[in-house]
């Protein structure tokens, strides 16, 4: 049971079947590229890896096509340029790579079987969280509040005096 709320845009899927297949293509195409030109050259992964800097699970993630081992986007585009370059390379010939679709488990989207909570991000779940807090503050407020008024809680500071055994209301350290 799919809970929905009608402040939360549907998913549209813009890709066509056409371009996931050529996006399929050109991932491995840049695999196979990958690895030809690296046993061409007679490079072992642990050689790339300790020349390039790059963990060879990555490196065995991308000539394995292993999507959960390839980094985000943003890193993984200045590792193919180290990579084409110690392979002798093309400029740009292994983005392919770069246009497969990586699906990973996102903080920011939380999504269980019976509630998808994305909303959170978006201006309503702002409001909602502003919203949460205010009440949180005002709770907490009116709690100290109580607890004042039936003299569970004290604003004075506890004096200690040593000198004077005879006022009741300090603390005697002396026995």
């Amino acid at each position: 049971m799919a809970l929905t709320f009608p402040f939360k845009k549907p998913f549209k899927d813009s890709t066509s079947s056409k371009d996931k297949d050529n996006s399929d293509y050109e991932f491995s195409k840049a695999i196979n590229l990958f690895t030809t030109q690296r046993e061409k050259l007679g490079i072992s992964l642990e050689e790339l890896s300790n020349k390039t800097k790059i963990s060879r699970n990555v490196l065995t993630g991308i000539e394995n096509g292993w999507e959960k081992y390839l980094p985000e986007k943003t890193y993984l585009v200045s590792m193919l340029k180290i990579i084409e370059i110690e392979l002798n390379l093309e400029r740009g010939s292994l983005n392919g790579l770069l246009g497969k679709k990586i699906i990973r488990n996102s903080l920011s989207k939380f999504k269980f079987e019976f509630i998808n909570i994305d909303f959170l991000n978006s201006w309503v779940g702002s409001l909602l969280y502003l919203l949460f807090m205010f009440i949180s503050i005002l709770a907490l407020n009116s709690q100290q509040k109580y607890l004042l008024k039936i003299n569970s809680l004290s604003t004075e500071p506890v004096l200690i005096n040593e000198t004077n055994p005879d006022n009741k209301n300090t603390i005697n350290s002396q026995e």
